[in-house]
């Protein structure tokens, strides 16, 4: 079935928001793009279509939400990262509204279905070297590449446990600007102190991949809003032995489970996204030299990460997901069909 994407004609670069998606359809089943600025309507394939879009337009339309129609059926996938309904404009003019970060607990309706937070940094040659990178050396303990936003207690914690583990380690705290100057020269000394390497510069994806495949046991955390963030499908598609501090609230269709896929520290961190009891990091080195003692262990759950990735993550899986759940959903009456992007 052929979807079509409405694309806000002046959308901004969170369109890459969207791109997971538009992958999958275009090989699920097909897929046009209505609207776009010029000239990625040019382009020969809809993910090059949002990349040029991503590259080159300045808009001022978010993309956050993205709006399709698949036969009669409306739909919207909210890939925000935030636990809220992003667009409720979309939600009353969608007859499903799939939300990535969709808490349990949370009732929004009955059209409200969860889906996978797609990196929308990725596209099929970014995959096919995360699933070579499977085999990769195991060369280091842990590694753990993180940014510090801002003053985050937890994150400064996290590092600072895992600079005590007695075993062979890779860490990088990165430092991303926007916050306060004074605060992040005194975290940044904090963990210089006890040896723990920062930088102000981003790490590029390849080399960032390089650095995690070669460990064996990557710790992760949830996002800033407490979200699955982008790198937890990058994780996944290589295969890495996955160590939570804490899993993620939200719940994708085939839930992501702590012992089976991935490990999880257990840290008990409040909604607000503030650190947990000081106490309550002593989990993380006692997870990781729990997993250290249990190598059979780590490749357990690296296996299965990489076929979670596989079956329900990669961006064809998802997108049949999408197409089997919106199949049979009675279409809103209406006068006419969408033939436009909508107005926002």
């Amino acid at each position: 079935m052929t979807v079509t994407y409405f694309a806000p004609a002046n959308v901004d670069r969170t369109v890459a928001y969207q791109k997971y998606y538009l992958l999958g359809f275009e090989d699920a089943g097909g897929l046009r793009i209505e609207g776009m600025p010029f000239p990625a309507r040019l382009a020969r394939s809809a993910t090059n279509a949002v990349r040029l879009a991503y590259r080159l337009n300045r808009g001022s339309v978010p993309g956050h939400v993205g709006r399709y129609e698949a036969g009669s059926v409306r739909f919207a996938i909210d890939a925000h990262d935030g636990r809220e309904i992003r667009d409720p404009e979309a939600l009353d003019w969608s007859d499903v509204y799939f939300k990535a970060n969709l808490w349990p607990g949370k009732d929004h309706g009955p059209k409200v279905r969860p889906i996978v937070n797609g990196n929308g940094l990725l596209d099929r040659r970014k995959i096919a070297h995360l699933r070579n990178l499977r085999d990769a050396p195991k060369e280091v303990d842990v590694a753990y590449v993180s940014n510090v936003w801002g003053g985050r207690e937890h994150s400064l914690r996290v590092f600072e446990r895992l600079a005590g583990l007695d075993c062979t380690k890779d860490l990088l705290a990165v430092f991303p600007e926007g916050f306060p100057e004074d605060e992040t020269l005194a975290n940044m000394e904090r963990l210089r102190s006890q040896g723990i390497p920062v930088t102000r510069e981003p790490v590029r994806p390849r080399e960032l991949w390089r650095r995690l495949a070669r460990a064996r046991m990557v710790p992760m955390r949830a996002g800033k809003h407490l979200c699955w963030s982008w790198r937890t499908t990058d994780l996944l598609a290589l295969g890495a032995c996955i160590v939570f501090d804490a899993l993620p609230p939200p719940r994708w269709p085939v839930p992501i489970e702590p012992g089976v896929q991935v490990a999880d520290c257990g840290i008990a961190r409040p909604d607000d996204t503030e650190p947990a009891a000081d106490s309550e990091y002593d989990n993380v080195p006692a997870t990781i030299e729990r997993l250290l003692a249990a190598p059979h262990k780590q490749e357990e759950l690296r296996r299965a990460a990489a076929a979670y990735f596989d079956e329900h993550a990669a961006p064809t899986p998802v997108a049949s997901y999408a197409l089997r759940a919106i199949a049979g959903v009675p279409s809103m009456s209406r006068t006419s069909t969408v033939t436009r992007s909508p107005t926002r």
